[in-house]
């Protein structure tokens, strides 16, 4: 019982570098990339495991198992485009759920009265209002086309949302930058609003350019 713990334990080694070395070729949500880990890491032992009931030594069963696997290379550029869309699917869900957040700070800042003014008053008060109608509809069309309603509308590509996120991302960058030019160029008194507001969109900003990054990274960049 004792030799084979032994040789349990000497098996896990190879198991373990080839899925650190899979670990590493992964790109997406952590979650998400944990738990295609979790899920390989049990199939590999099972398969191991009915090589070694089959006779097979345990070195031979291991060596076996992970060629039947496939390379780190080939395994993470076969979860490639199921990670690029939950990537692409969580980052629009935080642009979602920040964006009227940091809008309704702007609104009460730039035009407090919205209602009071004509259309021409709150796009020249608030011009980023076009890009916010731009995002939300691509923030849209990507998430119906990602999810549930894949059965009634027609998929998108992971490389097709990767890019609906590298949009929205600019167009969020965009839309901070100028309603802080804005902000600085009107004769607004300074106020505490006025601080809450610009601090959350310099944090997009930093975030956008982050998302862009990334996305960009993922969509040209094949595991490695």
């Amino acid at each position: 019982m004792a030799n084979d713990r032994l040789t349990s334990r000497a098996g896990e080694a190879p198991l373990d570098a080839y899925l650190g070395d899979l670990a590493a070729r992964l790109r997406g949500p952590r979650r998400r990339r944990e738990q295609i880990l979790a899920e390989l890491r049990d199939g590999l032992h099972h398969a191991v495991a009915d090589r070694t009931a089959a006779g097979l030594p345990q070195g031979e069963a291991v060596a076996a198992a992970i060629a039947q696997f496939g390379t780190p290379q080939a395994v993470a550029e076969a979860f490639a485009g199921e990670l690029a869309t939950a990537y692409a699917r969580r980052t629009i869900a935080w642009y979602i759920a920040t964006g009227p957040v940091v809008g309704i700070w702007w609104l009460l800042l730039l035009q407090p009265h919205p209602w009071r003014t004509g259309l021409v008053a709150l796009l020249a008060a608030i011009p980023v209002i076009p890009l916010i109608i731009i995002a939300i509809a691509t923030a849209a069309g990507t998430v119906a086309t990602t999810g549930r309603l894949m059965r009634w509308l027609p998929e998108a590509s992971p490389q097709h949302a990767l890019a609906a996120t590298i949009t929205i991302a600019a167009l969020a960058l965009a839309g901070d930058l100028t309603v802080i030019a804005s902000h600085l160029r009107s004769e607004i008194p300074a106020k505490s609003l006025a601080t809450f507001a610009v601090a959350a969109s310099l944090t997009r900003i930093v975030c956008s350019l982050v998302t862009m990054r990334h996305a960009t990274a993922m969509r040209t960049s094949p595991p490695s």
